[in-house]
């Protein structure tokens, strides 16, 4: 029988996977001047400002920014830093409360907190004073991560919407006219400039990690939030990992986007024996199937060393030494 056909050809996929996302990138560059005066890396900018804002000025951009983080978070990408502003105002005190606490009551950062992660947050004990109220975030963060001083101000605030939502608002239009609006207008060129220029490149062989580290330049691999993408990575698995392919029709289970199956999809799934090792099918595939059905299926990668014998050849003609692959099943007959 002949080999399976292959129709490897890329689908073009227009997308942009570099955006501006001007009141994110507004918003981070707001709560920069609340980290720390030795974190390495700040533009001048940041620095400057701190100079310039009074000792009462700072603490309240802290308490904004740290304290009600949460709260005042942008919640479109795409939006301009003066429509995030306008969102902001325009949400009743009562939604940023909630954002807030909804926010705190998923943190479970320490080990205490991880024993109890399922048990529902009492709100009412947590809010009944400024002592529970740090207590409780000290228990969710760290106490190394919370300013008792701070937060203690900033129960004061939780406990009245309208007091909080009066002082996140004012404060950051304030800050907005005399501190980041200049600065703002005076990067979003270059930024959108960069953006265009990134998104002319073809990225549909990289990775998101891989990516990241184009973009930025950066390895992700020990970076200090690696561990919370690949925590996300995981999440979507979890929450996507039962649904079938999109690309498969609903009704017959064909695929929709090839005439062949691709390479990826060939290999993916059925029941395989390589390097002495009997592997499990995909949990999606052989539903129904008995043991023995699935081990009838079950296919020794390269039995015959063809893709050995691919490799020498390739590499005969000038081609660089490759790891093991499964091309050889691949292109197995059927």
């Amino acid at each position: 029988m002949s080999p399976f056909a292959l129709n490897l050809e890329k689908t073009r996929v227009e997308t942009r996977l570099v955006t501006v996302q001007p009141a994110i990138n507004a918003f981070n560059s707001m709560v920069l001047i609340s980290k720390g005066k030795d974190d390495p890396g700040f533009h001048e900018w940041v620095p400057k400002t701190r100079e310039q804002m009074s000792a009462e000025e700072l603490a309240r951009h802290n308490l904004v920014t740290i304290g009600f983080h949460y709260a005042i978070l942008p919640q479109s990408n795409d939006i301009s830093f003066e429509a995030y502003m306008d969102e902001l105002e325009a949400a009743p005190p009562s939604v940023l409360r909630e954002r807030l606490l909804d926010a705190y009551g998923k943190v479970c950062m320490t080990d205490e907190c991880k024993k109890e992660k399922n048990k529902p947050v009492k709100w009412d004990d947590v809010l009944s004073s400024a002592e529970s109220y740090v207590a409780f975030l000290k228990h969710r963060f760290g106490e190394e991560w919370i300013d008792v001083e701070m937060e203690s101000r900033a129960w004061q605030y939780v406990i009245d919407p309208a007091a909080l939502k009066q002082l996140v608002t004012g404060h950051i239009r304030w800050f907005w006219k005399n501190y980041l609006q200049t600065e703002w207008e005076r990067v979003l060129p270059m930024l959108e400039k960069t953006a265009k220029a990134f998104n002319k490149i073809d990225m549909s062989d990289m990775t998101r990690p891989e990516i990241v580290q184009f973009v930025t330049g950066k390895e992700l691999q020990g970076m200090k939030w690696s561990g919370e993408v690949e925590a996300a990575r995981e999440v979507f698995f979890e929450r996507h990992g039962a649904r079938p392919c999109p690309a498969l029709d609903p009704r017959t289970g064909s695929c929709e986007l090839y005439d062949a199956r691709p390479l990826t999809c060939r290999t993916y799934g059925p029941p395989v024996h390589i390097g002495g090792e009997s592997l499990p099918p995909c949990r999606l595939c052989f539903v129904g199937a008995t043991p023995r059905a699935i081990a009838r299926c079950r296919v020794t990668i390269d039995a015959e060393e063809l893709e050995d014998r691919l490799l020498r050849r390739l590499f005969r003609s000038g081609e660089p030494a490759a790891a093991e692959t499964v091309v050889a099943f691949a292109l197995e007959d059927a």
